[in-house]
Order: C-alpha cells, then sequence, then structure tokens
C-alpha cells in the first residue's frame, strides 16, 4: 500500500536579492531541477522568475548601499510578516539563501526558530579572517556552501558545518561568440577596439557612477576617436532595467555624444569584445577578470552613505574583488572623490598605450581564475540540498 502512496514533492524556497545573486540562484534552480522534482518557492529578480518556480515576492528594486539608501526600502518591511507567515504554513524542507546578508540572516533565524534547515550559497562576511566576526552565521545555518578559501577557512575555524564549493563563473562565466560577432550583434564596428562602461546594478549606482564613466570616455574619445562604446545591462522585458526606464538611459547615452550603445543580455561577451572595462566595485569586476579583460574599478556613493562608512567602519584595504581576492592592487581602485572622469581616464591611457601594464592585468586574472574552484560548483551546492533531505528522510 505504502508503494502506492504518491510521494510528496521536496518543498524548497531560495531567496537572493541583488541581480548577481538572482542570476546565481536561477542557474542553481537549473540544476536543482535535474536532482528532484521539486516545488520550488522563490524571492528572487528577473532570472529566478523565468525558471519554474512560485514567486513569492520580486527582489529586483530590492538593492541599497549604505543605511540612508536602505531607509528606501522600510515600505517592504510588511512583507517580513508575510515570510513568516510562509515558513510557519509551508515549512519548507529547506530555505536556499544567496547573498544578500541583511535580509537572508533574519530569514536564517526565523528558519532555526521553524526548525527549517539552511543553506546559504555566498555566506556573510565572506572576506573576513576573523572567526568571531561569522559566529553568528556559523552556528545558525545549517550547512555553508563556501565559494572562496577564504570564507571556507575562516567559517571552519568558526566550527561551522561548510564545504567549499568554488565560484559558479567558473560554470557560466563563458563567452558564446566571437567578438566580432559581438560586435556586429550591437551595431559597433568589429574592426575598431571598444570599451564596456559597466556603472553596476543598482539604480544608485547608475545615478552615481556613470556620469563620471560618460565623462571619461570623452576623455578618452577625445584622443583616441576610433574607440566606440558600450553599457552593458540584464536582459529585460518591460520598460526598466535596475529600476530605470531604458528610454531614460538611452537618452542619456546619446546626449553624451560618444559613439556608444546599450547592449542588452550577453554580458561575457560584451566583457570579451571589450578591450578595456570601465567598472563599478562589486561582483562585476570578478567577472570581467574570469573573462580577463583588464579594467579600471570605479566606485561613489552618496556623501551621505560616504560619511556613515568611514565613521561606522573599518574601511577596507582593497574594494574591488579581483584586488581582495589576489591581496593585491591588480587593477586600479578610484573611489569616491578620486573618481572623476579625468583619474578614470588616466588610467585608461596607462592600459592603451603601456603594454606591459595591460598585460600585467590579465596575468593577474589567469592567477586568479585558478582560485575559484573547479566546474560543477551548482551540482555541489544541490547535492549539499540533496544530503540534506535524505537525511530528513532517514529520521523520518
Amino acid at each position: 500500500m505504502d508503494e502506492l502512496v504518491k510521494r510528496r514533492r521536496p518543498k524548497l524556497l531560495i531567496v537572493s536579492g541583488e541581480t548577481s545573486g538572482d542570476f546565481y540562484a536561477a542557474s542553481l534552480i537549473d540544476v536543482l531541477l535535474k536532482y528532484d522534482n521539486f516545488d520550488i518557492f522563490a524571492i528572487g529578480g528577473i532570472q529566478t522568475k523565468r525558471r519554474k518556480v512560485k514567486m513569492l515576492c520580486d527582489s529586483t528594486n530590492w538593492a541599497a548601499i549604505g543605511v540612508f539608501e536602505a531607509i528606501k526600502q522600510i515600505p517592504r518591511l510588511p512583507l517580513l510578516f508575510l515570510i513568516r507567515k510562509f515558513l510557519a504554513v509551508e515549512k519548507p524542507d529547506v530555505i536556499v539563501l544567496v547573498d544578500y546578508p541583511g535580509f537572508n540572516m533574519w530569514l536564517v533565524h526565523q528558519a532555526k526558530k521553524f526548525g527549517i534547515p539552511t543553506v546559504y550559497y555566498f555566506p556573510p562576511s565572506k572576506f573576513v579572517e576573523d572567526p568571531s566576526k561569522v559566529k553568528d552565521a556559523a552556528e545558525s545555518i545549517t550547512a555553508v556552501a563556501a565559494n572562496f578559501k577564504v570564507t571556507y577557512d575562516v567559517y571552519k575555524k568558526a566550527k561551522a558545518n561548510v564545504e567549499f564549493v568554488g565560484h559558479p563563473l567558473v560554470d557560466l562565466a563563458k563567452p558564446m561568440f566571437t567578438a566580432e560577432e559581438t560586435a556586429i550583434k550591437y551595431g559597433l564596428d568589429p574592426n575598431r577596439p571598444v570599451i564596456a562602461i559597466c556603472p553596476g546594478s543598482r539604480k544608485s549606482e547608475l545615478s552615481e557612477n556613470l556620469p563620471a564613466m560618460l565623462g571619461a570616455g570623452k576623455i578618452i574619445h577625445k584622443k583616441y576617436p576610433e574607440y566606440q562604446f558600450i553599457v552593458p545591462v540584464i536582459s529585460t522585458e518591460g520598460e526598466e532595467v535596475f529600476g530605470v526606464k531604458k528610454a531614460k538611459l538611452k537618452k542619456q547615452l546619446k546626449d553624451s555624444g560618444l559613439p556608444i550603445v546599450l547592449g542588452e543580455g550577453r554580458i561575457y561577451d560584451i566583457m570579451n569584445m571589450a578591450k578595456i572595462l570601465l567598472i563599478s566595485s562589486g561582483t562585476a569586476t570578478l567577472e570581467g577578470a574570469f573573462v580577463g579583460t583588464p579594467m579600471v574599478i570605479c566606485y561613489r556613493v552618496s556623501f551621505l552613505t560616504e560619511i556613515q562608512a568611514r565613521l561606522f567602519y573599518k574601511l577596507p584595504e582593497f574594494i574591488g574583488l579581483p584586488n581582495i581576492l589576489l591581496n593585491k592592487k591588480a587593477a586600479p581602485e578610484l573611489i569616491q572623490h578620486n573618481c572623476t572622469p579625468k583619474t578614470i581616464s588616466e588610467k585608461a591611457f596607462e592600459l592603451i598605450e603601456k603594454p606591459e601594464v595591460y598585460q600585467q592585468q590579465k596575468n593577474d586574472f589567469s592567477e586568479l581564475v585558478r582560485q575559484l574552484g573547479q566546474p560543477g560548483v551548482n551540482d555541489r551546492v544541490a547535492q549539499m540540498v540533496m544530503n540534506i533531505l535524505n537525511k530528513k528522510t532517514e529520521e523520518q
């Protein structure tokens, strides 16, 4: 008789909050569905919504930097009560959390109260070296999927149940087309060099970083008129991208007077096509380094957020992920008042005019790639989920 009873599908909740996390969550969902016929609920963005999931809410515009930008998220606080009710009623078998530590650590603590196990992919405080800094996370998360060796080491010292899975870029960051094919796709001249301007995926980053980057583009184009420019963004079906109207963004690019286009989708192909990246600090710097394109890392935040950071936090030695992981300034970093059209263009000129500087970045990025683990990253995370489910089944 038991054999005739239909097996209940395992129930998962997968949560991400920013563009990069949404992308990694969506790619993980693709792999998980090969392991079992899961019933997946999700909080995520554009990529997650395209998967076979039941969306609880859309986190596309949740990204915020600093306390003052985060204040804008307060109207979404009622969602916390709805999510807590969901946990109580649906009781998912496992919750998979992807980055976004502020919200997701709240969710970890709620899950623990309900006895729901958690797997944390890109866990909090990824680059700290003091185990006491991750004590709460290590004690609260059921299984930690560490993407960097330094993360694995610190969580291991904090006595977490942690596994080094590697970074999903080793499987995902693969250009599909040649530089010539990509240039033609976006209406660029394949015989002229391209600079990709990557201002970030948050609305606040676009407003803070893009004007300085476009200003640098004008200086570069004046000296080297053969250069073309492209601003890569994720592909969206609606009128907005990163919370900004595409029409407004295209007008801003047109008004710059540069030979510049907006490139939707194919981010790795665009990075591969580009000779140089003018890029905002964040996950994109690691993507660009993995593809192997030399870059100038730029970052600006609002004045109030800068004051908050200087008053309450110890500022890191490096802000760019490639530099953090290599523990050296492999790529130049221009931050706040040092991030101007003039300084950005000067660093770009070094890459254009000094082949040895250009090649050194490429060599450093090759070393970085070797630190990111072996292919099959999402399979390892999926197996961690399956191990928890199998253990639950055995205990029942």
